[in-house]
C-alpha cells in the first residue's frame, strides 16, 4: 500500500511537471511590428480612382491579432507564434467572393522571424523578417514602394505597391501601366 502511494505521487508529479514544461512561450509582436496591422480597421473603405478615370473600392471586413492552437513538434517549437491578419473584398477578387487576406504577419521567435506578407488584388509583397531592418531599402520618406511584379501578371494586377507607414496602400501601379492613387485620406 505505501509503494502503491509513492508511486502515484511520483506519477502525479511527473505529470504536473511535463504539463508545465511543455507548455509554449508565446511570442509577442513590438509595437513596430504591430502598426503594419493598426492600420486598417474593420468598416475602412479604401478608394482608389485610376489614371484614366475609373474607380475601384476595397473594403476591409476583418482584422484579427491572435495565437493559433499549439500543436507541439509536429508545427510549433518551444515557441507559439503571435499571428495577425486583415481581410478585404474587392469586386475585381472574382474567385474569392468572401474577401481575402491584404495582410498576415507571423513572428515565429521573440527576437527574429517576423514575417509580412501583403496581398493586393493577387499581387503579393513577402517580407521575411522584419526584425533585420531589410525592409527599410524600400523606404522613400514615409513610404514603402514593394515591386509585387510576377511574370503571369495580368493587366490589372498590380506590380508595384506603394504603403504609407501611418495610411497603408496609398498607391499602386498595374501591369498595364495604369496608376490607381487611394482618394478617400486626409494627411
Amino acid at each position: 500500500m505505501q509503494m502503491r502511494l509513492v508511486l502515484y505521487n511520483i506519477f502525479i508529479t511527473l505529470t504536473i511537471l511535463v504539463f508545465i514544461g511543455c507548455r509554449p512561450m508565446k511570442t509577442n509582436f513590438t509595437v513596430a511590428e504591430l502598426r503594419w496591422l493598426d492600420i486598417y480597421n474593420v468598416g475602412d473603405t479604401l478608394i482608389y480612382k485610376s489614371s484614366n478615370g475609373r474607380f475601384d473600392t476595397s473594403y476591409i471586413i476583418g482584422k484579427k491579432i491572435y495565437y493559433p492552437e499549439y500543436i507541439p513538434i509536429e508545427v510549433h517549437n518551444k515557441y507559439l507564434p503571435h499571428t495577425g491578419v486583415v481581410t478585404y473584398k474587392n469586386r475585381n477578387l472574382v474567385y474569392r467572393p468572401d474577401g481575402e487576406k491584404l495582410i498576415y504577419m507571423y513572428k515565429a521567435y521573440p527576437d527574429k522571424q517576423t514575417r509580412l506578407m501583403i496581398d493586393y488584388l493577387n499581387s503579393s509583397v513577402t517580407i521575411l523578417d522584419l526584425t533585420t531592418g531589410s525592409i527599410e531599402k524600400y523606404k522613400k520618406g514615409n513610404t514603402y514602394e514593394f515591386n509585387a511584379y510576377h511574370r503571369n501578371g495580368k493587366p490589372g494586377e498590380p506590380n508595384r505597391i506603394f504603403w504609407h507607414e501611418k495610411l497603408g496602400i496609398i498607391k499602386y501601379i498595374t501591369n498595364d501601366s495604369t496608376i490607381w492613387e487611394r482618394i478617400n485620406i486626409s494627411r
